[in-house]
């Protein structure tokens, strides 16, 4: 498996398949050199990083290929990653890391697209909702999912997603891709972890649903580009506390992500 490197508090995997993950608030460095945000969101996404980790390890265990990853070691306190740099920090020497992060994933999304033409990009984030379900997100808030399929469909929900790109690739149909049978959602409730968007809970009854932030959108396929991109909200009970509940989630994620990207991708990673 590929080695990680470090520079800037910030960790990098340089990859050999057309995966990107990145985990940009499991962090604890807190430089002093950086002066701490006053304002914003602070709290850490607990395990998000071993989680991320175990996930790097699982998907070469079944495939003897490592995904490119892109894993913030540096405390959200002292940086938010997953936010546009005039929110992003208060200290412009924050600036520093902020930049690494998303140079690697630029450099990696260059790469793919010259190796394989097309990939997928996964940040990986941690949440505490009531419902305790795995949450997709696509860049469409909860009321735009709610539509029935007729209305999800429309050429501007597709256009407004950060999978846009897979229409390019698969003869699937965006709702497949977003909640059907073959989406991530679905393949992960089919693993016995209930999530959002998906064929079984096709929107978040309850409206507590994150369809995805900055990195989604700076990285995905929204603004062009042949790489896709999904926001996962983790939750933390029976997923993310224990040791063996990560390697459990790790090993039922890469399974679903492998046959996500075999039938929309039209790669076949599996060795």
């Amino acid at each position: 498996m590929t080695k990680a490197i470090k520079k800037n508090h910030i960790k990098y995997y340089q990859g050999n398949a057309p995966i990107i993950l990145s985990a940009p608030h499991g962090g604890e460095e807190e430089p002093k050199e950086i002066k701490t945000r006053t304002k914003g969101v602070f709290d850490k996404d607990d395990y998000t990083y071993e989680l991320t980790e175990l996930i790097i390890k699982e998907f070469h265990k079944q495939t003897q290929l490592t995904p490119y990853a892109v894993i913030a070691d540096i405390s959200r306190v002292k940086v938010d990653i997953n936010r546009a740099k005039e929110e992003a920090y208060e200290d412009e020497k924050a600036s520093i890391p902020y930049n690494q992060f998303h140079d690697f994933i630029k450099i990696s999304k260059k790469e793919i697209e010259n190796k394989f033409s097309k990939g997928l990009y996964i940040d990986i984030h941690g949440q505490s909702h009531p419902k305790g379900y795995l949450e997709f997100g696509y860049l469409l808030d909860n009321s735009i999912i709610k539509q029935h399929d007729g209305s999800l469909k429309e050429k501007s929900n597709i256009e407004n997603s950060s999978i846009s790109a897979l229409s390019k690739f698969t003869k699937e149909c965006f709702i497949d891709q977003l909640r059907g049978p073959h989406s991530m959602g679905s393949l992960m409730c089919n693993e016995g972890y209930d999530s959002v968007p998906s064929v079984k809970l096709p929107y978040a009854s309850d409206d507590n649903y994150f369809e995805g932030a900055y990195n989604t959108i700076s990285h995905g396929s929204l603004n062009g580009g042949n790489i896709s991109g999904i926001q996962i909200e983790f939750p933390y009970k029976d997923v993310r506390d224990t040791n063996e509940n990560r390697e459990n989630c790790a090993k039922a994620f890469v399974e679903s992500l492998l046959t996500f990207t075999k039938i929309h991708l039209d790669l076949d990673l599996k060795k």
